[in-house]
């Protein structure tokens, strides 16, 4: 249609680089607040037309998308953020539970 656009974004943490690199114009991924630049990053090479940096970088993101969503979003970013000192409590309401301290060390690892 003349005169239309569209713009198309992602929550899916997991799947972002596939998607940026099918044209989604960016997303909003709760595990980006653990390597916020780095994502950021992400985005940019896509849209540079950078693609072998882009999925080399996708590729290393990876494992933190989904240590983060090992489970219940945000339980796990949550806990791992207090844990990096960047929110003052991992608290969520109910019916959430706390993280595992398993899934915790996972996606801490998963982030340096």
């Amino acid at each position: 249609m003349p005169g239309w656009s569209a713009s198309a974004s992602s929550g899916a943490s997991r799947i972002i680089s596939p998607l940026l690199a099918l044209g989604a114009d960016g997303g909003i991924l709760a595990s980006a607040h653990a390597r916020t630049s780095e994502f950021a990053r992400l985005t940019s090479l896509w849209r540079d037309d950078k693609a072998a940096d882009a999925r080399e970088l996708g590729h290393r993101l990876a494992p933190l998308s989904l240590a983060m969503l090992a489970e219940p979003n945000p339980v796990v970013t949550k806990s791992v953020l207090r844990r990096l000192g960047e929110i003052p409590s991992p608290a969520v309401r109910l019916p959430l539970l706390p993280a595992s301290l398993e899934s915790t060390e996972s996606a801490l690892r998963a982030v340096v």
